[in-house]
């Protein structure tokens, strides 16, 4: 875990692409993407078939283990209006758990656009003292945390190229890793990604065992 201090706000930066807001016992994930695994079935594209209950099995247990309270999802939780249906049991079961035990905020994402499911509010943006929580980053001044870039950065290490998830701080911006099993990821020098970093960005690696800090600079396309 490392500390990350945006601006006035102090946030944690959790190895497994966590993001946590002590004060506010809030956490903050972003593109779970539930369901993917099936999608790619209907394509004949036969993976395993349980990234929803693995991913939201790792999310329960973070927020039981630090006590959250609130919990803000950034977009892309569904990869597609389909997917709440096509959630097993044992994973539908985990779902609803969590949603009626903690205030869960749900934020739109680019999969969502047509998502409808009872009891359930998607919006397009959420405000917690002035801190934005938005699924894409847009050009603003405002203090902003998001996702949808899946970002991912890349090191060389002994001759050889480590590529991990990331978390990327720049200025007024947050951009977080995907959380899900199956989601891929962008590197961070990609031209969609150049208006939000500069080389003097932080970048935070995320490893199975550690997180490491680079500047954008350090880090190879």
């Amino acid at each position: 875990m490392k500390i990350i201090n945006f601006h006035e706000h102090e946030l944690q930066i959790h190895k497994e692409g966590f993001l946590y807001w002590i004060e506010k016992k809030c956490a903050i994930v972003s593109d779970l993407h539930l369901e993917k695994g099936s999608s790619y079935a209907v394509t004949g594209q036969f993976i395993p078939p349980y990234d929803s209950y693995e991913t939201l099995n790792r999310l329960f247990g973070f927020i039981k283990k630090h006590k959250v309270t609130k919990l803000i999802l950034l977009g892309d939780t569904f990869h597609d209006e389909g997917a709440y249906n096509r959630m097993s049991i044992k994973a539908k079961s985990l779902f609803n758990r969590i949603i009626e035990n903690y205030k869960v905020i749900f934020v739109l994402g680019n999969h969502e656009s047509k998502m409808k499911i009872d009891n359930l509010n998607f919006h397009k943006e959420y405000v917690i003292d002035n801190v934005h929580f938005l699924h894409e980053a847009v050009h603003n001044n405002f203090l902003q945390i998001s996702g949808h870039f899946h970002p991912v950065a890349s090191i060389k290490l002994s001759r050889k190229k480590i590529t991990e998830k990331c978390l990327i701080h720049s200025n007024n911006h947050l951009i977080l890793p995907s959380f899900g099993e199956f989601t891929g990821g962008l590197n961070i020098k990609n031209k969609a990604l150049k208006p939000f970093v500069t080389s003097n960005s932080d970048i935070y690696f995320l490893t199975k065992k550690s997180i490491y800090l680079f500047k954008a600079l350090d880090t190879k396309a």
